[in-house]
């Protein structure tokens, strides 16, 4: 894990990879979210674009609780691009947790709302999970050539569990379509998070296959 007030002298880079930066940016996550979940603002009934534009200047809080001077810097709402020779963004990934200098030195993330309900205007949140969320990351719309990335679930019905049975059956339906690679598991290489998972998935048109972190929060 990052040390938490890890700098660096000004102008030089940051030796910092994308694996050891993930444990750091799960407890910026994790620390916020308690704070997110306080606002008056924020309901089950917010769209997404707004509770992860609360979850963002709460993480920008939580680093300042924490004393974290350093990286990760927490864009939100950024341009992403299939090449660096891109003009035009392909898509706007929810957050950038940048650690460097290069353009590849980023964690993505990418949110979306879940639900469990099988009737209604939810019923599809689990389908929209896979095939607006996973897929940008499967064909290289999102962190392209990354080694690691994640999806993070704002769960609105308070089910956790269900969501993530439904999302699991919903992967496991589109397994070539999704260029899986290592199935649906419980990820604790960082930390002990009880609703953290990860998949793995060849990203299409390039040698690269990418690891997918899926964490779970719950709106109260």
């Amino acid at each position: 894990m990052l040390p938490l007030d890890e700098t660096g002298s000004l102008g030089q880079p940051f030796l910092i990879q994308r694996r050891d930066i993930i444990a750091t940016v799960l407890i910026i996550i994790q620390g916020a979210w308690v704070h997110v979940c306080q606002r008056e603002n924020i309901t089950i009934n917010c769209d997404e674009p707004r509770i992860a534009g609360a979850l963002y200047h709460e993480m920008w809080n939580e680093k300042e609780r924490r004393g974290i001077s350093g990286p990760p810097r927490i864009e939100n709402e950024s341009a992403e691009r299939q090449s660096e020779e891109s003009l035009k963004p392909d898509g706007f990934i929810d957050f950038k947790m940048i650690y460097g200098w290069t353009q590849q030195d980023y964690f993505g993330i990418e949110c979306k709302r879940v639900s469990s309900v099988t009737q209604g205007n939810n019923r599809n949140l689990a389908t929209e999970y896979v095939t607006n969320g996973i897929m940008r990351f499967v064909k290289g719309i999102y962190s392209p050539n990354h080694d690691f990335a994640a999806m993070l679930g704002f769960v609105i019905d308070g089910n956790i569990d269900n969501c993530v049975n439904r999302i699991q059956r919903r992967i496991n339906d589109r397994t070539q379509i999704l260029n899986l690679e290592e199935n649906w598991i419980t990820e604790d290489h960082f930390g002990n998070y009880q609703d953290l998972y990860r998949t793995r998935h060849g990203q299409i048109d390039l040698d690269n296959a990418i690891t997918l972190l899926h964490l779970f929060v719950t709106i109260n």
